[in-house]
């Protein structure tokens, strides 16, 4: 077997170090899997693509052309990612060439630079991040698709801010903290399964990529890698949405009419009730950037925190 040689983006390698015994399993045995599929799949391989934090993703050249390949670990949600890409079909998200659940892989289309790297105001990568989820809340759901009780992704989400809070020895305000809670309680009470779609779950703009030619599917000219493919609400997604834009709201003197500004533009766009969409995007601003601590991102954690104390009224 010949030897692959890889660099891992110091990210994916802390995620995956932070995971113990399990994460250092799967880095050990990174560079066999990546030969076995090289050979099964016929690549040439290309860079490296940072920008994730669980996946090695890396440019190949195929029988037929340019593609994508990532190799992820079991604890990211790999095999969902993968069905909902497949029944997706193109539509709001990236095409999927092949995939070896087995190995924790897929070959992916080739797309462009991420919308968070495109030189547009906030307003029109906002824009964007609207009309493609649109898109994608039309893929069909499962058959057998449920959400049992306790299980729907606010609960998950108060029962994720409380734990690490404790866990992290308070690394923020309880009013904070608080704040957060009462908004994750707004989303449990106003659960209903019936008017759930599949969302992506992690729709931010380092999530969206430019398409290198029109095609349909690909109106807005980006589509979606990553999913998460969870029932929700629509608005829990637009919700994600409006988490990022730490530097936006750090630098501004008044924060929190400038988010309320990205939320009510992302309501529009869709029709979602704007409050839901506030609520949802406070949660996960302080459950990201707790989860972000937990797993050794220092820098991006306390970003999603301090901006998220500069919301609390």
């Amino acid at each position: 077997m010949v030897q692959v040689v890889i660099v891992l983006p110091d990210k994916v390698r802390r995620t995956a170090e932070s995971r113990g015994e399990e994460g250092r399993a799967w880095l050990s045995g990174l560079e066999g899997r990546l030969e076995r599929l090289r050979s099964d799949w016929s690549l040439t391989l290309g860079e490296v693509l940072d920008g994730g934090t669980s996946a090695l993703v890396v440019r190949v050249r195929g029988v037929d052309g340019d593609a994508v390949l990532k190799i992820a670990p079991e604890w990211s949600g790999f095999a969902e990612q993968i069905r909902t890409i497949a029944a997706a079909d193109g539509n709001g998200y990236v095409r999927l060439h092949a995939h070896d659940f087995e190995q924790g892989a897929a070959l992916m289309e080739a797309l462009g630079p991420t919308l968070e790297d495109a030189p547009i105001p906030v307003e029109r990568k906002l824009d964007v991040l609207a009309r493609t989820l649109r898109q994608t809340w039309s893929v069909p759901r499962p058959d057998d698709a449920i959400v049992d009780d306790g299980e729907d992704k606010a609960t998950q989400l108060i029962e994720l801010i409380l734990t690490l809070w404790t866990e992290l020895g308070e690394p923020c305000s309880r009013r904070l903290i608080d704040a957060a809670l009462d908004a994750g309680r707004r989303r449990v009470a106003a659960f209903d399964v019936e008017a759930c779609v599949v969302c992506h779950g992690d729709p931010h703009p380092a999530n969206a990529l430019a398409v290198p030619r029109p095609r349909p599917g690909a109106e807005s000219g980006y589509v979606f890698v990553d999913p998460d493919g969870l029932l929700a609400e629509p608005a829990y997604d637009l919700g994600v949405a409006l988490r990022g834009w730490t530097d936006e709201v750090l630098a501004s003197t008044e924060p929190r009419a400038l988010l309320r500004g990205y939320c009510h533009r992302l309501a529009r766009a869709t029709g979602i009730d704007a409050d839901a969409v506030w609520d949802w995007g406070f949660v996960e601003r302080v459950s990201s950037g707790l989860y972000l601590l937990r797993y050794g991102h220092q820098k991006e954690g306390r970003g999603y925190l301090d901006s998220a104390e500069r919301l609390v009224s």
